[in-house]
């Protein structure tokens, strides 16, 4: 199934072209592209882009290196980051885009301070439990202990931001935690919750609109991509752009297929016919909140189970932080990971090492992961050379399955 075909091929043709023309990954790729032989048929000859088939050589996508380059990294739900550009004119583009809805559901602006749950600073790796630069107020989720939480409540009270933004299991153990504690959310003045990183259970749903009330909006995107949909007032997610090509591929008797992505917006760095590793289906059916955007429901996704230890209880993003540090500082140290808790205060570390992991990236490794844990927990690391990946989404923490 797919959207818009006849609306966008003249717009797709002149994007493959360019591509073709600018980027020397796709000179090959694209090669037959033509006027003469241009068709949706052509169109879905052109080989779906996986993420594993760029990471290591993200650069090679450009169409122009001379631009002013603003650059992000995935979480690394397969294991690998991949490296992600964005013209500073693009970036813009789709800020204002995902201004706008936010600004039409609730009425929340960039001048409004916010708080967010997340878990490091990606320009300089810090991981402070709260912080406040620029309108936004950063809640780790390094440590969502009890008395940490009480700890953001305390400073959500303080401080008083409008709205959050939030992955749902960050958001669902706050909403769980006040109930718990018989705090009053009524103090708190906020007034949009949107959600994004990871699938929203109906059952996360329940409990923090419990809380705050029925001002949740679920936005549906990637770094890649930034904003793919946003779910409107009466829940369904629609499509937010006419500048993305979404298709299903190999749709089961539902319609849910992959979910594949070409964005028209990103010239500098094309991803054409890009695997999002989603399951999902588009609808035709017209919504009553009169949008006239598509409506995609995704299933399946991303989502996260917690390290917990006694009290202490923490995102698992904590091991993806130490390997993005350790890459940074050298550069192709770790190539992919992936960390099973074995027991309560025990770990095994697979990593893949490449030619980067010299003694003292190995050493710094342990050392970031030794200050973010407990102390009295224990980490065994082995190296692979691969790791293999079942799905579409890998999970690089398995969590600790007590037999209580």
């Amino acid at each position: 199934m797919k959207n818009r075909w006849d609306d966008i091929q003249i717009n797709l043709l002149e994007f493959m072209k360019h591509a073709a023309g600018q980027s020397p990954f796709y000179k090959e790729r694209l090669k037959e592209i033509s006027d003469t032989n241009w068709n949706q048929s052509v169109f879905e000859e052109i080989p779906i882009l996986k993420k594993y088939e760029i990471i290591g050589k993200e650069e090679s996508l450009l169409t122009n290196q001379m631009t002013k380059l603003y650059i992000e990294y995935t979480s690394g739900s397969t294991g690998q980051p991949l490296k992600c550009y964005k013209s500073h004119e693009e970036k813009w583009k789709k800020a204002k885009l995902l201004w706008g809805l936010r600004t039409k559901h609730r009425e929340v602006g960039p001048k409004d301070l916010y708080a967010m749950f997340y878990a490091f600073n990606e320009e300089d790796l810090s991981t402070d439990s709260v912080a406040i630069n620029n309108k936004v107020m950063y809640l780790s989720m390094l440590d969502m202990s009890p008395k940490r939480l009480d700890d953001y409540y305390e400073a959500l009270l303080k401080y008083r931001p409008q709205w959050i933004l939030s992955v749902s299991t960050a958001l669902y153990l706050f909403a769980n935690h006040i109930l718990e504690r018989k705090l009053d959310p009524s103090e708190l003045p906020i007034k949009y919750i949107e959600i994004n990183g990871e699938m929203l259970f109906e059952y996360q749903k329940e409990t923090i609109e419990k809380v705050f009330g029925s001002i949740i909006y679920n936005h549906y995107g990637s770094r890649e991509f930034w904003c793919i949909a946003m779910s409107c007032n009466y829940g369904n997610l629609h499509l937010a752009t006419e500048q993305m090509y979404v298709e299903i591929i190999k749709p089961n008797k539902e319609g849910f297929g992959n979910v594949v992505i070409t964005d028209l917006s990103n010239r500098v760095w094309p991803l054409i016919r890009y695997d999002t590793g989603d399951i999902g289906r588009l609808i035709g059916n017209k919504c009553k909140c009169g949008s006239v955007h598509p409506i995609i429901e995704i299933t399946g996704g991303r989502s996260t189970q917690y390290i917990q230890s006694g009290n202490w209880i923490s995102n698992p993003i904590l091991f993806h932080y130490a390997v993005t540090k350790v890459n940074r500082l050298f550069p192709d140290a770790i190539r992919q990971f992936r960390v099973t808790q074995t027991d309560e205060k025990k770990f095994l570390f697979l990593l893949v090492p490449g030619i980067g992991l010299v003694e003292e990236a190995e050493l710094l490794l342990k050392q970031e992961l030794q200050s973010k844990l407990p102390h009295d927990m224990d980490i065994t690391f082995i190296h692979q050379g691969k790791i293999e990946i079942e799905g579409p989404k890998f999970d690089y923490f398995i969590p600790y399955q007590s037999k209580r």
